[in-house]
């Protein structure tokens, strides 16, 4: 990759913060736009070739959202990150709910933390360049993934109780929805919240954004925008259905790794976290590539077939490259790229095996088992090695299947 080529446009009415990130910058091989205002930063984006836009939250005339949006609104494929101090709650919930940014950074930053965000967007944006400008635009341009009205009105029955609200019994709930829990794990593995270690669970992502944060999320019904928009209706994939088959892999991907987890007890939960989101490339192309969703149903239907087989005709890319390029946007951990990427073909993975493994045996049973559906026409084939890993028998299926209806009621 030739960095030289990349570039990247800085917007903020402070002029010492300008001169801070030029001297931090100055030794990299990228080159730099400096604006002291969103309405110069939209100049330049008119004249130079941009791959990446950093811009403050707090400056007059035009903030940082509203540049933003226009970024995102004219600029689609450009990648945007977002300035901000903690303290401003509504800005952070209003860039969260609006996909205005696909990363937020704190401000003050680190300097090496800054770089590495850096990086890791400039990397991403080349991969997607090389797959595919169409996609990248997508991702780019990406708020929410499509969520249930079910879980929308038992998440805001819960904070209407909140003297009473726990994270724990909010999280079950969560739980429920793969979009909702991808949305909540991703900013919380956001640099603005400064973890050491990437967070791993739902009930750990309500501990680190707050309660005031996602309640903003939820009450501002952004995060569950295609409930306002209507109901697509897609002959051959329902939402429903689709979250529980992803909630019922959580499940069993719980159960089989627990199966072997003395090696490592945190498995067990990432195990679930793995299951549950390990389809959210569909999400994408449900509320995103709505047509070409519906070619693939329906090809995918005329020969029945995976969705993953008919991917590849209409899209040319399939719903695994798709979620692991978000996975990866997001700062998800690495299990969950992996098991995202890898959960139809786990011998290509060669690091979090276990829980690979345990996502491709959880999303294999499931559909024998007809718990939900996942959009595909007929059972994709169980890797051997990976139903060796878990010992499994024949004779146990039944008692599988019993165990994960049991959870699911």
């Amino acid at each position: 990759m030739n960095n030289k080529n990349q570039t990247i446009l800085f917007v903020d009415d402070e002029e010492n913060v300008l001169n801070s990130l030029r001297r931090l910058l100055y030794d990299e091989p990228w080159n730099l736009f400096f604006a002291d205002s969103g309405s110069k930063g939209l100049e330049i984006l008119k004249k130079e070739k941009v791959d990446l836009v950093i811009s403050d939250v707090r400056m007059p005339v035009m903030d940082g959202l509203t540049f933003l949006k226009q970024v995102k609104k004219i600029y689609p494929h450009i990648v945007r990150i977002f300035l901000s101090g903690y303290a401003d709650r509504t800005a952070i919930v209003t860039a969260l709910s609006e996909g205005c940014a696909q990363q937020l950074l704190p401000k003050p930053w680190d300097d090496d933390e800054l770089k590495g965000v850096i990086r890791d967007a400039l990397l991403q944006a080349e991969e997607l360049k090389k797959k595919n400008i169409g996609l990248q635009k997508i991702i780019n341009s990406l708020s929410t993934l499509s969520a249930t009205p079910q879980t929308y009105l038992e998440i805001k029955k819960c904070f209407s109780h909140k003297n009473t609200l726990s994270i724990e019994s909010l999280a079950e709930i969560i739980e429920q929805d793969a979009s909702v829990s991808a949305e909540l794990l991703r900013w919380s593995n956001s640099a603005l919240f400064g973890q050491m270690y990437k967070v791993d669970t739902v009930e750990r992502a309500l501990m680190i954004l707050g309660i005031d944060i996602v309640e903003g999320l939820v009450l501002s019904n952004s995060i569950f925008s295609s409930i306002s928009s209507g109901s697509r209706v897609l002959t051959g994939f329902n939402l429903k259905d689709f979250q529980t088959h992803s909630l019922s892999c959580g499940i069993l991907a719980k159960l089989l790794i627990a199966r072997i987890s003395h090696e490592e007890p945190k498995n067990v939960d990432r195990a679930f976290t793995a299951g549950l989101l390990h389809d959210m490339g569909k999400l994408v192309e449900e509320g995103h590539l709505t047509e070409n969703f519906r070619k693939i149903i329906d090809t995918a239907r005329q020969k029945k077939t995976l969705l993953l087989e008919a991917e590849y005709d209409v899209l040319e890319t399939t719903h695994e490259e798709i979620g692991r390029h978000l996975a990866e946007w997001w700062s998800m951990p690495s299990f969950l790229v992996n098991a995202i990427r890898w959960h139809h073909n786990p011998h290509l993975c060669k690091i979090d095996i276990d829980i690979v493994s345990a996502v491709h045996v959880a999303n294999v049973l499931v559909q024998r088992f007809e718990l939900g559906a996942s959009g595909n026409f007929r059972i994709p084939q169980a890797n051997q090695e990976s139903f060796e890993l878990f010992e499994l028998s024949e004779e146990e299926l039944p008692a599988l299947k019993e165990s994960v209806i049991y959870y699911l009621s």
